[in-house]
């Protein structure tokens, strides 16, 4: 199916809002990173890190044009604080803390990865095809950080308990990623995306063997919670927008 029909376009849209905000507040979190990151080898790879998620959130964005007609820039960075749909952990300020930002990623690359491999499966071939090439590119980001949480939790005790402490402050912010876009359910009762029902288990399953290789543990539960998919953001999301939004509310017919 490369035509999606007109009722199943808004919630559609809803959908691809919260992979695209995910990746562009995570890649413009990230990019704070550049300069300072603790070794030179991880400050390169967080700095391509940023560029690939900010990149991937741009195709979205392109795609979200083919059903609306908006222009992408406008859907970027002229919305309102609640018409963006990213859960708030990848605005969550890591305090400059290489801990918590590894944290952040884990949860949210790993989770990105999982969704993008089933909106691989979707029968709308637009998206299908975008989201099996994002999720080869990914699946690099996944390996990166997946290698950094073994890295410290195996480095010493003072390294594991950083990250375990990390780990545990970003749980209940990850366990929100889960909040289903609004229409999502129409869209897999019409078989255009798979079943939600398993994903968490899923993201879950992908997580734990690294945690238990690293001697970590996870303390994370499946909540209905409603925040960032719904409009609604706590301050560190305000302040990460104003940050993204300050050229364009300067100049609207700049080039991203």
């Amino acid at each position: 199916m490369t035509e999606l029909e007109k009722q199943f376009q808004s919630p559609m849209v809803n959908l691809l809002l919260s992979i695209a905000d995910d990746k562009l507040f995570l890649g413009h979190r990230n990019s704070d990173w550049t300069g300072i990151a603790p070794i030179l080898e991880a400050d390169i790879a967080f700095s391509s890190l940023a560029q690939d998620d900010i990149a991937h959130a741009s195709a979205i964005y392109q795609l979200i044009h083919t059903l609306t007609g908006e222009d992408p820039d406008q859907i970027a960075f002229g919305r309102t604080e609640n018409e963006y749909r990213c859960a708030d952990i990848v605005t969550k300020n890591d305090e400059f803390n290489w801990a918590f930002a590894i944290a952040r990623q884990f949860y949210c690359n790993t989770f990105d990865f999982v969704r993008l491999q089933r909106l691989s499966a979707s029968s709308w071939v637009p998206l299908s095809s975008l989201a099996k090439r994002l999720c080869a590119e990914q699946a690099i980001h996944v390996d990166h950080v997946h290698s950094w949480i073994k890295h410290l939790g195996k480095g010493n005790e003072d390294s594991n308990a950083r990250i375990q402490n990390a780990l545990d402050t970003f749980a209940p912010y990850a366990a929100m990623l889960f909040e289903k876009p609004v229409g999502i359910d129409i869209l897999h009762e019409a078989e255009i995306l798979t079943d939600h029902s398993a994903f968490f288990v899923s993201w879950k399953n992908s997580i734990e063997p690294t945690i238990d290789t690293a001697g970590l543990t996870l303390n994370i539960q499946q909540d209905e919670l409603q925040g960032g998919r719904s409009g609604k953001h706590d301050e560190d999301f305000t302040q990460s927008l104003c940050e993204l939004q300050e050229v364009f509310s300067t100049d609207p017919l700049a080039a991203w």
